[in-house]
């Protein structure tokens, strides 16, 4: 039966039979106009081939434009390289030169070979190492002038003076001292870069030479040399801010700042504020030294080159090292014996000044072998130590301040109760005294005993 409510064909409305009227036209105009299609599908397709054509041109062309420069910087490269091999060819005469009469030539051409890129960096300090021989002045100008310079290099040319290294320059060839300009041009250097080096966040520029530990413990001594300027500024500028961001680049840079600072405090007169905040920062230092020289970072070998820059300066420390000396000499000698050792080579060929021996006697060794022999269980390697170094340096003489031959004499008292560290005190003065007369071969040149100091420079003409 059919549904009534079905709608015929014939009752559908005319809006939906509009989709077959618009197809059925279209077929009819294709087909009534194929060459019209047939164009139009061409042009498009024609269109769309050219513009992909022309992509690729496009990109074709730029890539040989991109090849073409590249090469023509490597021929301009090449090409440079040939001329500035050229001009270095043509200079290298002037450059090699160590006549003292050249120095201000070889300053010129060095200068500008370096502004103008021709000289490699690691040439052009080499150069200048050279030329700082002659002209100190001139070889910091050029260093200032290189790019990315090797620090490196600038410690291994920094040549310690007999002064710095023992605190007296005896008139021997050894103290000759020919490179002192040199060097104390070189801690200038360090001195003027290093607030840029300190400004950013990592150790930069001369700051490297701080950062391995144990490379400081073995250069110390040509740290201090480079350093030594530059902290001492900043200790008489009272800038402790920028010595307190110095000491935390590294341990090895607080050990720099510990050993320079220590003999720092010479002279001084002050107002009492300014100089209770003085005591303050120096009791730091040195307590901070005491406890690192016994710490595990700082080996037997540190300790004994801690110990020679100690020595050096003994007296400019004003007592600062006093209590640190004490406290490693009397410690066990499997942590001690190196700087023993040390110290023993030291006074045994007199290379220190006679104030710093005194210094030392006055303030370590007499109260600290005295401070031994009265210990009920003392340590018997401690007092042969202290009693050999004892032997090494000269009592006080008879009108010396009473400050200085009270404490022997009550020194001497003790050991005339202790016969047997009394009779070691003998023997070891008695060898020490025939060694001296007659140094072994290999240290006759590097004995400072019965040497005469340099002869004064003569009075100014009026």
């Amino acid at each position: 039966m059919a549904d009534p409510d079905a709608t015929k064909p014939e009752d559908k409305k005319p809006e939906d039979k509009k989709p077959d009227r618009v197809r059925d036209r279209l077929a009819r105009f294709i087909a009534a106009n194929p060459t019209i299609i047939s164009s139009l599908f061409l042009g498009v397709a024609g269109l769309v081939a050219t513009s992909i054509w022309q992509y690729r041109q496009s990109e074709t062309t730029a890539k040989q434009a991109a090849a073409q420069q590249e090469a023509a910087e490597t021929a301009a490269a090449n090409s440079w390289k040939i001329e500035r091999t050229d001009i270095l060819g043509k200079n290298v005469s002037v450059l090699a030169s160590t006549d003292p009469a050249t120095a201000d030539q070889r300053y010129g051409v060095l200068l500008s070979l370096v502004r103008a890129d021709i000289i490699d960096p690691e040439l052009a300090v080499s150069y200048a190492l050279e030329l700082g021989r002659d002209n100190a002045d001139s070889m910091v100008s050029v260093l200032s002038a290189v790019p990315h310079v090797d620090w490196t290099r600038l410690e291994r040319a920094y040549v310690l003076s007999c002064d710095e290294r023992y605190g007296t320059s005896p008139g021997i060839d050894a103290c000759s001292d020919k490179l002192a300009a040199r060097s104390s041009a070189l801690g200038a250097l360090v001195s003027e870069v290093l607030p840029a080096a300190m400004a950013g966040a990592a150790p930069k520029g001369p700051l490297a030479l701080l950062a391995d530990e144990h490379q400081v413990h073995l250069d110390v001594q040509l740290l201090l040399g480079l350093y030594g300027h530059a902290l001492t500024e900043m200790y008489d500028r009272r800038q402790f801010d920028d010595i307190e961001k110095f000491e935390k680049i590294s341990p090895g840079a607080h050990l720099v700042a510990a050993l320079t600072l220590g003999a720092s405090r010479t002279g001084e007169f002050v107002p009492e504020d300014e100089s209770t905040t003085l005591d303050k920062f120096h009791d730091a230092q040195t307590k901070w030294l005491s406890d690192y020289l016994v710490s595990k970072p700082c080996d037997a070998e540190c300790r004994g080159r801690v110990v020679e820059v100690m020595l050096t300066q003994f007296l400019e420390s004003s007592g600062d090292y006093d209590q640190v000396m004490q406290r490693l000499l009397t410690a066990p000698q499997s942590q001690a014996h190196v700087a023993v050792s040390r110290l023993h080579a030291r006074l045994l060929w007199c290379q220190a000044a006679d104030d710093d021996v005194e210094a030392l006697r006055d303030g370590v060794l007499v109260p600290a072998l005295a401070g031994v022999l009265a210990t009920p269980n003392r340590d018997a390697g401690v007092v042969d130590a202290l009693t050999s170094l004892l032997a090494l340096v000269p009592e006080p003489a008879a009108d010396a301040e009473v400050k200085t031959t009270k404490p022997w004499a009550a020194l001497a008292a003790q050991l005339a109760n202790d016969p047997k560290t009394e009779k070691l005190l003998e023997e070891r003065r008695a060898t020490v005294a025939r060694q001296r007369k007659a140094p072994p071969f290999a240290l006759r040149q590097m004995n400072f005993c019965n040497t005469n100091p340099p002869p004064a420079p003569p009075p100014p003409t009026p």
